[in-house]
């Protein structure tokens, strides 16, 4: 067991908490000031979502990312697959401050900044040992991988807040009984799947928790369960509400047949089934390796990204430590829970970007837990090394781990943001750039506003404001069909093209359904192929 060093004394916690505000705030402006636009097409879309917000005064997009949901024409009812907080963060941001990519950013850097304050928060319940919060907030400001993402219209900053309070909130319930906790952590459960779809996770580890802790009291259980479920309705009931009333139903069911993938690139399929039949008409073995491979890549996730390498024997040796204390359940639930789903179930997307993305709710734990795992650690050599100083051992510890995660965040800034670019020009703002340029061209061709199919929809929007649907993961036939379907005027491909398409982008197939108009040849930047696709059927 950790000491708690400074529990006799008054918690003060004042300084070491404005100290890790300002720190956040320092470290997220800076890394936010080079960047100027999305660089994904998940940022591409939440930026774009809250745009459309402003422009639509309604849930719409002008674009089509996936047709799994059979989306009707354009504009299509958005947020059906993702969901809506991220683009609700930009609107409200933009109509606040201006219609600007650095608008749009400020929630989320002070979101990102408000993350250290949580970790902080955990690891005082979880030792009352100050030294250990304020390390544990360091930490979580030099959060490794995920510096770069902080900053961007993207689940990261909102769901990292959301989860890491809702796991607080509610092992303060677990351990102190005390209601308000539980109402505030159900809302939060609410946000949390307003913010991503397997934020529901959290809503349902939390009945688990709150069911288990009052086994003996089963009534008063189920009363508290239903106080978390009292919260979460509050914020989801009218999520649920523009859904029925857009689909008929209160969720999407586009998610769940991403169950069924074979292979990640069939998210971006076009009338493939997927389906239980199919999925299993895969084979056993097939499925077995694919849950193998899932498995050993979110395990990857957890030691090199979430836990930056040299914290993962800390975490894990300090939540053992924990185990018996209420508070950490949550916590570890939700970790078991987050990596069973995203390997068993939805195994292609959780291994895609799922964990990625979800399991920054569990940072403020992580740290929290590797300073237990430190004390313990530094504790048992002290023991068996006299001339160990416990304390000085503790306080250069902690500093060295602080600093290697700066060096190993700055790194990976570098290289993620800055590349072969420099700090006023980096490569992130380079990315998907040539579709301004067939944007452009598109426009120049006198037709008005013309549809396009591209891999990268919602960035072909941001760069030229055209409408646009996705090239989906089909050959040619099934490819002209959704095509015709959704009056695209042209199809463009790149090296990311889809597989199936590959013959026809490299000129090895031809198709009197569609006429090439524009390449390298005529002009068109290296590695780009345009088609105008013939009358419709």
């Amino acid at each position: 067991m950790t000491e708690t060093v400074d529990a006799p004394q008054r918690p003060a916690h004042a300084s070491r908490v404005l100290l890790l505000a300002v720190a956040g705030l320092i470290v997220y402006s800076l890394a936010a000031l080079p960047i100027s636009q999305p660089a994904t097409m998940d940022s591409h879309y939440y930026y774009g979502g809250g745009r459309s917000l402003q422009e639509y005064r309604a849930f719409v997009e002008p674009y089509i990312w996936n047709y799994l949901d059979d989306p009707p024409d354009l504009p299509a009812p958005s947020h059906l697959y993702w969901m809506p907080l991220p683009s609700l963060l930009v609107a409200a941001a933009q109509w606040l401050l201006g219609p600007s990519f650095g608008a749009a950013q400020v929630p989320f850097v002070l979101l990102a900044a408000g993350l250290p304050l949580i970790s902080y928060a955990t690891s005082w319940e979880l030792g009352h040992n100050r030294r250990n919060a304020l390390t544990a907030g360091l930490l979580t400001v030099f959060s490794g991988f995920y510096v770069p993402y902080w900053t961007v219209p993207e689940t990261f900053a909102p769901f990292a807040v959301i989860g890491g309070l809702t796991l607080y909130g509610i092992g303060r319930f677990l351990e102190h009984r005390r209601g308000l906790w539980l109402l505030g952590a159900g809302v939060l459960a609410g946000l949390g799947h307003l913010c991503r779809a397997d934020g529901a996770l959290l809503l349902g580890i939390g009945i688990l928790c709150v069911l288990a802790a009052g086994r003996r009291r089963p009534a008063r259980a189920v009363l508290s369960a239903a106080v978390l479920l009292i919260g979460y309705s509050i914020v989801m009931v009218p999520w649920f509400a523009r859904n029925w009333l857009t689909i008929g139903a209160p969720l999407s069911t586009a998610g769940t047949k991403t169950i069924f993938l074979t292979d990640y690139d069939e998210l971006f399929s076009y009338g493939t089934p997927l389906t239980w039949e199919r999925y299993v008409a895969w084979g056993w073995q097939e499925i077995l390796r694919s849950k193998v491979a899932a498995a050993w890549s979110n395990l990857q996730t957890f030691v090199a990204v979430d836990s930056l390498v040299f914290l993962t024997p800390l975490c894990l040796l300090g939540a053992w430590q924990m185990r018996r204390r209420r508070f950490v359940w949550p916590a570890l639930a939700y970790c078991v829970a987050l990596y069973g789903v995203m390997t068993v179930l939805f195994t292609f997307p959780g291994a895609r970007g799922g964990v990625f993305h979800s399991s920054v709710a569990l940072l403020p734990a992580i740290c929290a837990t590797s300073m237990v795992g430190l004390d313990t650690g530094v504790g048992w050599i002290a023991r068996r090394r006299r001339a160990w100083n416990r304390r000085v051992a503790r306080r250069f510890f902690g500093a060295s781990m602080v600093l290697l995660a700066a060096g190993m965040s700055a790194y990976i800034y570098s290289q993620r943001v800055i590349g072969n670019g420099t700090w006023a020009e980096p490569a992130w703002n380079e990315a998907d750039v040539v579709l301004a340029q067939v944007g452009e061209w598109l426009q120049a061709q006198g037709e008005g506003e013309p549809i396009v199919m591209v891999g990268n929809p919602p960035a072909l929007t941001y760069h030229s404001g055209l409408l646009a649907i996705a090239v989906p993961n089909e050959g040619v036939e099934r490819t002209l069909a959704a095509a015709r379907r959704y009056g695209a005027d042209y199809i463009v491909l790149d090296h990311n093209r889809p597989e199936p398409l590959s013959a026809l982008y490299e000129g090895r197939e031809k198709d009197p359904g569609l006429q090439l108009v524009w390449n390298a040849e005529m002009g068109a930047p290296a590695g780009v192929a345009v088609f105008r696709v013939a009358g419709g059927e």
